[in-house]
């Protein structure tokens, strides 16, 4: 088999969403051990949101069942659109092929950008129909390769409710979607930061291939 990454390792050059802090990490070498201080937002690179980041009554990262972070997931690839509402029928897959999964990975190719300013605006985002849609799926989550499921400008963040409010995961600032296979799943692994009341954390997040 093969694992490949699909999550940005952390570091003091990582970029935050706006407003957010960049992460900090303070190397200390001290009688022969090696030991790091780091600070992190809860939205640091690749991460996962729970309910309990938009919504009073929802649902932290610790307090979901760790089958919540395993499972099969399909590829969209959306990469065609230059931003803009990803209506339905752009996803490339039926309700019946998205439904047969766990997760459903959103390829925009808009990780290329990221570290610079037009990472932070013009990716695509789900239109609130085709959001509604996924949201009745029942899905475990949903991920994409850009910094957020809203406009960076949204104060309402609508596709953050309704997904968030159906109990699907949003996975954000995967990258390296495109080594993956289209229309075919496969084994999906992303595994937050066990932190308690946590609305989202940083996590690892994995492929799982056939040779």
């Amino acid at each position: 088999m093969r694992v490949i990454d699909l999550s940005w390792a952390l570091d003091n050059g990582t970029q935050p969403f706006p407003g957010d802090s960049p992460p900090r990490l303070e190397r200390v070498v001290e009688s022969g051990f090696r030991s790091t201080a780091v600070a992190i937002s809860s939205h640091s690179g690749t991460h996962i949101d729970a309910p309990a980041h938009i919504l009073p009554e929802g649902a932290y990262l610790d307090e979901l069942p760790c089958e919540s972070f395993f499972g099969l997931a399909v590829i969209a690839d959306v990469s065609a659109l230059a931003g803009g509402e990803i209506k339905a029928e752009r996803l490339g897959l039926s309700e019946k092929e998205i439904s047969q999964a766990d997760f459903l990975l959103l390829h925009s190719g808009w990780d290329e950008k990221m570290g610079k300013k037009e990472y932070l605006a013009g990716f695509p985002v789900l239109s609130q129909e085709t959001a509604r849609l996924l949201a009745g799926l029942r899905l475990k989550g949903i991920g994409i390769d850009a910094i957020s499921f809203d406009p960076v400008e949204s104060a309402e963040c609508p596709i953050h409710k309704i997904l968030l409010g159906a109990g699907t995961l949003l996975i954000e600032n995967l990258r390296g979607l495109r080594r993956l296979p289209f229309k075919k799943p496969f084994c999906l692994a992303a595994l937050p930061l066990s932190i308690k009341k946590s609305d989202a954390a940083p996590a690892r997040v994995t492929a799982v291939l056939e040779k």
